[in-house]
């Protein structure tokens, strides 16, 4: 089960990297965990942050976490539909 306190915005190497503070429980110690990687895409990174970010539910925050590659980079397409990133 994870909880997120907070998200923030990353500028990493591999590109803008959304990631949660959570707490997993039953444990109490809080870690910071990617969820998506944006590239060199910041505007959807902070877009992503501020309105997708506080509407996720437990399922899908465990889900983000555990299928997060860096490798994958992700573009918003409209609303809340994500596209990957193809590589050329």
């Amino acid at each position: 089960m994870y909880i997120a306190f907070d998200f923030q915005i990353q500028n990493t190497p591999d590109g803008y990297v959304v990631s949660a503070f959570v707490a997993e429980t039953p444990s109490t110690s809080r870690v910071w965990k990617p969820l998506r990687n944006f590239g060199g895409r910041q505007g959807d990174a902070i877009i992503y942050k501020t309105e997708d970010c506080p509407r996720l539910n437990e399922f899908n925050l465990k889900n983000l976490i555990n299928r997060y590659r860096k490798e994958d980079k992700w573009i918003r397409v409209n609303g809340r539909k994500f596209v990957k990133q193809i590589k050329i």
